[in-house]
């Protein structure tokens, strides 16, 4: 079951993170199209900065759960390589149950901030983009990477009772 559901959330993921690098690039041209306005005809891009904001905020949680999916984050390998493989997969699912863990709580802090974003109506300070939007980012990124670390403990817990490589 895991060998056909890893693929298939690991696609979902690129697409997401791909989307998140398509809104940074959004945030890049309103940087970029602001230096040049500044420089040439003394104007500005009116909400550059809440405009980045958002657009950093979607790239980053939008990137992460791909990162967890591919085991692209840092870690560290003191001894891993002598463990056997039942142990090695062992932990390696128990790290990313950790990770869905400290993930969740983060999108469970942040479900808070933003009903109370909702409750208030809160905007950005420049051109008013709704604070929603913001958490609305932070709460997908999470929800995706406990998905993402949930798959990747589920693969290694098969692996760790197959004894496989």
């Amino acid at each position: 079951m895991t060998s056909r559901l890893l693929p298939q959330m690991e696609r979902l993921l690129l697409g997401f993170a791909l989307a998140g690098m398509a809104v940074l690039s959004v945030a890049i041209a309103a940087v970029l199209a602001d230096i040049v306005l500044r420089g040439t005809m003394g104007m500005a891009v009116l909400g550059t900065v809440d405009i980045t904001q958002l657009c950093v905020m979607a790239c980053a949680f939008w990137a992460i759960p791909f990162a967890f999916i591919r085991g692209g984050h840092v870690r560290v390998e003191v001894g891993g390589d002598s463990m056997p493989n039942r142990v090695r997969h062992t932990l390696d699912a128990l790290a990313a149950v950790l990770g869905a863990v400290f993930v969740g709580l983060i999108g469970l802090y942040g479900w808070d901030g933003a009903q109370l974003a909702l409750r208030y109506g809160d905007m950005s300070q420049t051109i008013g983009i709704p604070m929603i939007w913001y958490w609305a980012t932070l709460l997908s990124g999470c929800a995706l990477s406990v998905l993402a670390t949930l798959t990747v403990a589920a693969h290694h817990a098969v692996l760790a009772a197959q004894g496989a490589e």
